[in-house]
């Protein structure tokens, strides 16, 4: 929040400047400096201030206004003196969920020694409080500090659950909106569709070495299934498909590299003869 007129100082505690020099008896408003520079106290209560080696009162043996010390008797010429200006104390209570917001945290302010595991959850922070360019320092966030269960690429993990792929069913084709089926990889790794023509599974976009999956075949009758230049059968021959209405076929595939897929077809799963 802004203030009227000068902000607290909170914490800021600092020795006076010596003003044992100008004690001459007679004066008895001073000048209060720190480090040279005029040092403006809110209220007498804020200072620590010793004269002939005693402590003096605020309010009664002293006042301030301003940058200016005012003691009620004259301070005697040669007499010692020391005074400690105590920070305000500023006390902002518990900050409201979700009311830290980015602007309020210095670049690097919070290192990952800083914080216990576990101790920051997404519930505790703000959306848009952390902007992983300034305020989170290098490896402060890791695969490691996130949950337990959220998959990570980059560790071992073991499941306590089943595990599965959604099956991207591309549903019939026809031939009347032509009859090459082109699969992207990087949507599923499981398909199905039904043949109700001669279908071509072309060479397939998206591939990454390494990804497996299947693809389940329901015919709607005699028709031919042929394949594209990367899908690799045994001995290089590619399966004959069931040719007979509700039959249904599985080929497994292997993506080996960028351009070869091995394959292994299982024809005539479920259906009637």
């Amino acid at each position: 929040m802004a203030y009227i007129g000068r902000s607290p100082q909170a914490g800021n505690y600092s020795k006076l400047d010596n003003i044992a020099a100008s004690f001459n008896g007679s004066l008895t408003t001073f000048n209060l400096t720190v480090a040279g520079a005029a040092f403006t106290a809110s209220q007498a209560t804020q200072l620590l201030i010793s004269v002939a080696g005693v402590l003096q009162e605020p309010e009664t043996a002293y006042t301030v206004s301003g940058s200016q010390i005012t003691f009620t008797s004259a301070p005697a010429s040669g007499a010692s003196f020391f005074g400690v200006a105590l920070g305000d104390t500023l006390d902002i209570g518990v900050p409201s969920n979700g009311s830290v917001t980015s602007a309020k945290l210095a670049a690097g302010a919070v290192a990952n020694t800083n914080l216990a595991a576990g101790a920051v959850t997404a519930h505790a922070v703000a959306a848009g409080a952390i902007s992983s360019n300034t305020q989170l320092a290098t490896g402060v966030v890791t695969a490691h500090a996130t949950a337990a269960d959220i998959a990570k690429t980059d560790i071992a993990q073991s499941f306590s659950a089943g595990q599965r792929g959604t099956v991207n069913a591309l549903g019939v084709y026809h031939g009347l909106g032509g009859n090459t089926v082109s699969l992207t990889l990087t949507d599923a790794n499981h398909y199905s569709l039904t043949s109700n023509a001669n279908l071509t599974i072309a060479n397939p976009s998206g591939i990454n070495a390494g990804q497996g999956g299947s693809i389940v075949f329901t015919s709607n009758g005699s028709y031919t299934v042929s394949w594209g230049s990367y899908w690799r059968f045994a001995t290089g021959t590619a399966p004959t498909m069931s040719t007979t209405a509700g039959k249904q076929d599985r080929v497994d595939y292997y993506v080996a590299s960028s351009n070869t897929i091995h394959a292994v077809a299982t024809i005539d799963l479920l259906g009637t003869a």
